[in-house]
């Protein structure tokens, strides 16, 4: 049996400096990491010697800047290109290394040498991520099937692309394949007719706040969520230190996305405390003051153990207070289970619906929202429509007998505004406007 055998008890080194593994007849075998070749060393007799001998290859690796031929291949270079985009500090790199190794390195040209991948290659890929379906969210494995969603291929191409033009700054292939590689653009009748999210109705945002089968504290914690529109990794990590609850007007601070990590969009924002959300946390500020109560991380919405909650899970028992409340895919107006991201979009569908008292503009939810764009808050510009609608209708209840009006007052002298442009000379006049339906008027000098 070849001492090359399963290796048994390996000691972890840091990412990207190989491994050293212990072989059954007690010698240790090092091997150099994937991103420079993945290959073995000589065996040596003690773990110090293996480790040396090691270092000692990725130094001469380093220096003479020699890659093994493995490290052509987009797998080899891919796993060194990632390595280093963690190192500069990349937010968003477990995202980055989940879409590589889900949809990238399934490709049939993974192994193949960089040189030679070509453009007709990425657009079989491409066409083949088209096809793909989609793996169910997490508590929804019995959700019927769907293909992978549009901006998911997107991100999976980018990073493709950003991966493939690193290797041509570095020399290791002369153009980009995945450069001019482009998603289709979707046919007319091929276009998505329905929104790829979801929100909640007013009632059913109603039958949610007031469900007594739901604890209080979890009830509080959806209501802060469904009036303040932050997103669920930002909740989790709001600290009490930016509660501002004794001022005019009350407000948090929003510094972090992750734990001591900046939001999505790099910024920080002041976000303001009405409503159902000032309310609850009122209550919220008020439970964390019992001593009995822990909270080790001195957050506003620590998990029931005082801890910090998991960036992007939804908290426990969610689902079964979604039941609790008669909230079911099945019975909704969309047929869509709500995740609890789905309260960042009930928050803005509602404030530009007027659902709670006054319409808003897309440019105020983009600031409550923390959008980088406006072309992201747009998605929510079909509620406004119902703005649209209401005046209309509001006009042409006003305007009534507007014919029967206009024929009894129609002017026989040149009203003054008309002389007034007639002759420049004439002082301003003073006209009157009419804001049909509102009950009141208003004067231009």
């Amino acid at each position: 049996m070849s001492d090359q055998s399963a290796p048994s008890n390996p000691r972890r080194r840091r990412r990207g400096t190989g491994t050293i593994d212990l072989l059954r007849d007690g010698r240790w075998s090092p091997r150099l990491p994937i991103s420079v070749g993945r290959g073995r060393l000589e065996p040596c007799a003690t773990y110090e010697a293996a480790e040396a001998l090691l270092d000692a290859a990725l130094a001469e690796i380093a220096e003479r800047n020699l890659v093994h031929e493995q490290a052509n291949t987009l797998r080899g270079w891919g796993a060194r290109w990632m390595d280093d985009r963690e190192i500069s500090g990349v937010e968003d790199i477990t995202s980055d290394r989940s879409r590589w190794r889900r949809h990238i390195e399934t490709a049939a040209f993974i192994d193949w040498p960089l040189a030679s991948i070509r453009p007709v290659h990425v657009r079989d890929w491409l066409a083949e991520m088209l096809r793909k379906s989609a793996a169910p969210g997490r508590g929804y494995r019995n959700a019927p099937k769907r293909r992978l969603g549009k901006q998911t291929i997107k991100n999976t191409l980018n990073l493709l692309r950003c991966c493939l033009a690193a290797a041509v700054e570095r020399e290791l292939i002369r153009e980009n394949p995945a450069q001019e590689v482009h998603l289709p653009r979707a046919k007319r009748k091929d276009r998505r007719t329905f929104d790829p999210w979801t929100y909640l109705m007013p009632e059913e945002q109603e039958r949610l706040l007031s469900c007594q089968d739901i604890p209080e504290e979890d009830r509080d914690l959806a209501a802060f969520a469904l009036w303040t529109g932050v997103r669920e990794s930002e909740q989790w990590n709001l600290e009490l230190r930016d509660v501002h609850l004794q001022v005019a007007r009350p407000y948090v601070v929003i510094r972090f996305g992750k734990k001591d990590k900046s939001t999505k969009s790099g910024k920080i924002r002041r976000v303001p405390l009405f409503g159902l959300a000032l309310e609850a946390t009122q209550r919220q500020v008020a439970r964390l003051a019992d001593p009995r109560k822990k909270n080790s991380h001195g957050l506003l919405w620590p998990s029931p153990r005082g801890e910090r909650r998991q960036a992007a899970k939804a908290p426990r028992h969610w689902k079964k207070h979604l039941t609790a409340a008669g909230i079911v895919a099945e019975e909704r107006h969309d047929r869509r289970p709500v995740r609890w991201h789905d309260l960042r979009h009930t928050c803005a569908s509602s404030l530009i619906a007027g659902w709670r008292g006054r319409r808003w503009t897309l440019e105020e939810v983009k600031e409550l929202l923390g959008h980088s764009d406006i072309s992201v808050t747009q998605r929510y510009a079909h509620l406004a429509d119902s703005a649209l609608d209401a005046a209309a209708r509001e006009t042409h209840q006003a305007s009534g007998s507007w014919a029967e009006r206009s024929a009894h007052s129609l002017p026989t002298t040149p009203e003054p505004a008309l002389a007034s442009a007639r002759n420049h000379r004439a002082p301003p006049a003073r006209i009157e406007l009419a804001t049909f339906g509102l009950g009141n008027r208003c004067s231009i000098h």
